[in-house]
Parts: C-alpha cells; structure tokens; sequence
C-alpha cells in the first residue's frame, strides 16, 4: 500500500484510515475497485494488491461481509487432532523401525486411507520423545524439503 493516508471520500468530506487497518483499506479498495470506474489495474497499484488478492477479497466480502475482511492466521481453520489410531500408528511405526522416516511412516497412513501430513508425524514423533538427531534424519532429501 502507498505511505498516503487512505480515506473515504464522500461529497460531505472525507474519513480517514489508520494506516493499520488492514480490514477498512481492504473495504476501500473494494469500494473503489467495484464502483469508482476506474480500471481495477490502477486501483490495485493504488493499494498495492494483486489480482489474486482483490477476487480473494472480494469474495470473501460477498460471503461473509464485513467479518470476511479481517486479517486469518495460515493454517487449519477448525481444530483438529490427530486420532489416537494414527498416533499408536506412528508411535508403533518408529519404535518398530527407529530409522523409518516421517515421510514414509506418513506414506504407509497414507495408504490406509489416513491423509497425514509428514509435519503431523513429525509433531507426532516429537511429542513422543521419538525424533531422531537432525544430522542423522533421512527425512529431507539433498534440497532440504521435507
């Protein structure tokens, strides 16, 4: 977004935006881009937005309002936990095979029917005592993704 002050601009005056509000500048920019008659282009630039991000926005407006705007933390939106029968899998798994990666212990879950990320067996293993030293862990191949 530019250093100027966004505000709201009506026949009457205008009401300025905090610089930190990132929900009333994301309602501006749709405010301007679905009304001003401007092209969206100059309005993003305006706002420092993608494309991706505006039809994102937009929608997110559209269905939920207001409430759609404010700012989520990445990650799952609802809790979840792991079931008990895929954690004594993992626990089971590494105990029976030290040397078995998270990545495959997640592959064998995987094949039961069981969509465990390799980051989920890995929380798992730590919260178990079971990780295995970072120098001798065969998880991460040569580029260092998991």
């Amino acid at each position: 977004m530019k250093t100027e002050l966004h505000a709201i601009r009506g026949p009457g005056g205008l009401l300025p935006l905090r610089r930190d509000d990132e929900a009333g500048s994301d309602l501006l920019m749709l405010m301007e881009g679905e009304t001003s008659g401007r092209p969206l282009d100059e309005v993003l630039s305006e706002f420092g937005r993608s494309r991706s991000t505006y039809y994102e926005k937009l929608r997110r407006f559209r269905e939920e309002g207001l409430e759609g705007l404010f700012s989520r933390p990445p990650g799952p939106r609802t809790a979840w936990r792991r079931p008990l029968e895929v954690v004594r899998f993992i626990v089971r798994a590494r105990l029976h095979e030290p040397n078995r990666s998270a990545a495959l212990i997640a592959g064998d879950l995987l094949r039961l029917g069981h969509a465990v990320s390799v980051r989920s067996v890995e929380r798992t293993l730590n919260q178990f005592g079971l990780t295995r030293g970072a120098a001798s862990d065969g998880e991460r191949g040569g580029d260092g993704r998991a």
